[in-house]
């Protein structure tokens, strides 16, 4: 794939209450709604949405507080007011219903849409995702910690928006298994998205700070008691070698949701795949999105 199939997506943004949420809108065809994690936005999804395109529409929003969408200094930027601002989303674009996919952090929003409004959601696919009591991991930790320490903090933030630097940080942090992943393109993206300027410096060290909150943390446990309710189709899809959420949590996702439990075909481990799967393995893991969505396409229609 070349850099400008990967690159030519146009950012759109739309008002949704008080925020103003910047996303992807590309393709024709049933809608899919790509969630990205911490610390990262809808460009982790571009190599993904650049082949699902052909056949879907993909909408891939940047989370509250991440990349470029905006929000008032004060907004809440947990779990239930990304879960609350998607649905808004979805509204404004005329989405009565949509896949969902969510990957980290945004596998957690996805969830509580999962748990709260399960009639919105035509299929739901999970992907090295926060849920029940696994996040932040101990691998993150670390990181997350030093960058809410004074002083420090914004110095550890400021240095990470330097390229050498920010690749060290991916890849001591175990981001992904092959280090030869963290490509320039990659890493640049990321760096604009949050890291290029005091103010999404500012924004990303807020959100890195939710991470430690336990009420925050609290939600993804809540949601379990609905999870076990959602009957679905669900597809688990997780890396192998993802040592922030290891693939125990995915095969325990797979046995608590109705929507994929005693479907072995829904439980995917990705061989040479760390947690972000979609950068080191994006043409599988469109290909695996694209024939999940496309049987429960068919499944509705006939």
């Amino acid at each position: 794939m070349t850099g400008h199939e990967q690159n030519d997506l146009t950012k759109r943004h739309a008002r949704i209450g008080e925020n103003r949420i910047a996303y992807l809108d590309e393709g024709d065809g049933p809608p899919v709604v790509l969630l990205h994690g911490c610390p990262f936005s809808s460009f982790v999804w571009r190599r993904v949405i650049a082949r699902l395109r052909r056949r879907f529409r993909c909408v891939a929003p940047d989370l509250l507080g991440l990349g470029d969408t905006e929000t008032p200094a004060d907004a809440d930027w947990r779990l239930p007011s990304q879960a609350a601002a998607m649905l808004g989303l979805l509204d404004e674009l005329g989405l009565d219903k949509a896949a969902m996919v969510g990957h980290d952090q945004g596998g957690a929003v996805a969830q509580l849409l999962a748990a709260d409004h399960p009639d919105r959601i035509t299929a739901l696919v999970l992907a090295d995702a926060e849920a029940y009591d696994n996040w932040p991991s101990s691998e993150e930790l670390p990181f997350v910690r030093a960058t809410q320490l004074p002083v420090i903090g914004r110095t550890v933030l400021w240095a990470w928006s330097r390229r050498p630097l920010f690749r060290w940080a991916l890849a001591s942090g175990k981001a992904v298994h092959d280090p030869d992943a963290l490509t320039d393109e990659l890493v640049d993206g990321y760096i604009a998205a949050n890291l290029a300027t005091a103010h999404r410096r500012a924004k990303t060290r807020r959100f890195l700070g939710l991470q430690l909150d336990p009420a925050n943390q609290a939600h993804t446990a809540a949601a379990l008691g609905a999870l076990r309710r959602f009957d679905t189709p669900t597809l688990i899809v997780w890396g192998a070698e993802d040592v922030h959420f290891p693939p125990e949590w995915a095969e325990r996702l797979h046995g608590d949701i109705p929507g994929t439990r005693g479907r072995p075909e829904r439980l995917v481990i990705v061989p040479g795949a760390g947690h972000l799967l979609m950068e080191e393995r994006p043409a599988l893991v469109a290909d695996l999105l694209a024939e999940f969505l496309t049987a429960q396409t068919d499944r509705a229609e006939g």
